[in-house]
C-alpha cells in the first residue's frame, strides 16, 4: 500500500489554526478506486468562531466529512481549507494535532 505524505510543503504559524474557519470547495471523495463517489461536488464554508452540528441518515457522509478533514482518506478533487490554508499542503502532524 502506497504510504501517504506526512511531510507538508507550507508552514503553519505555531498556535494554528488561529481563527477556525473550514472551507470545502467542490470536493470529490471515493474510498477506492471504481467506486461510487462518498462526497460529491461538497462545497460548504464555516466562519470563525461559529459551531456547526453534522446530522444525517446512516450513510450520508458525517464520517466520511472528519475522514476528509483529517486526511484519513484524500480526496480525489477539491480543496479543504483551514483559515484560509489548504490542508493538503500542511503537514499531517500539525493538522491532526
Amino acid at each position: 500500500m502506497p504510504q501517504e505524505i506526512i511531510k507538508g510543503k507550507e508552514a503553519t504559524p505555531k498556535a494554528w489554526p488561529t481563527q477556525g474557519g473550514i472551507e470545502f470547495k467542490n470536493i470529490n471523495l471515493r474510498y477506492r478506486p471504481n467506486t461510487p463517489l462518498a462526497l460529491k461536488d461538497l462545497s460548504f464554508k464555516v466562519e470563525p468562531g461559529h459551531k456547526v452540528g453534522v446530522v444525517g441518515r446512516t450513510g450520508a457522509g458525517k464520517s466520511t466529512l472528519c475522514m476528509a478533514l483529517t486526511r484519513i482518506v484524500e480526496l480525489e478533487s477539491g480543496s479543504i481549507s483551514v483559515d484560509g490554508q489548504d490542508i493538503k499542503k500542511i503537514d499531517m502532524k500539525a493538522l491532526r494535532d
